[in-house]
């Protein structure tokens, strides 16, 4: 039985006869196979306790008045607009240093509110304006 010329490192295997124990190859020069290390012992972490500032209820508040006098409009008369600013104002002056949270909601409230206020008192102011020189013309 011949074998086809031997190139490179590899050999090609012979075919196997049926009745034949097939033959035993040996590794030339190699270790045998060994097992991968074990996995390092696992270290339990203790958990994060991330300290969040508690939100300051004038600035939820602010927020909650400027969102009823915009979707409200004039139906209150402007009442949740100022009360909104006023809450606003003191909402940031409380969030300002860090201790409490919500200031994005502080500034929020106050642009809702003054989106209507500002309207309302020019439309006041005109008004006022208009009774006066009414009355002066003659």
């Amino acid at each position: 039985m011949s074998y086809p010329p031997h190139h490179g490192h590899y050999r090609s295997q012979p075919p196997v006869v049926p009745g034949q124990p097939a033959p035993q190859y040996r590794q030339h020069g190699y270790p045998p196979p060994q097992s991968a290390p074990p996995p390092p012992p696992m270290m339990m972490q203790p958990p994060m306790v991330v300290a969040v500032a508690p939100t300051s209820g004038l600035a939820v508040t602010s927020l909650v008045f400027g969102l009823i006098g915009f979707f409200g409009g004039f139906c209150f008369f402007g009442i949740p607009c100022a009360i909104a600013v006023v809450l606003g104002h003191l909402a940031i002056r409380e969030t300002r240093s860090g201790e409490r949270g919500g200031h994005g909601m502080a500034i929020a409230g106050l642009i809702l509110g003054y989106f209507l206020i500002i309207p309302a008192i020019i439309v006041i102011a005109m008004g006022g304006f208009g009774a006066v020189l009414g009355s002066v013309s003659p």
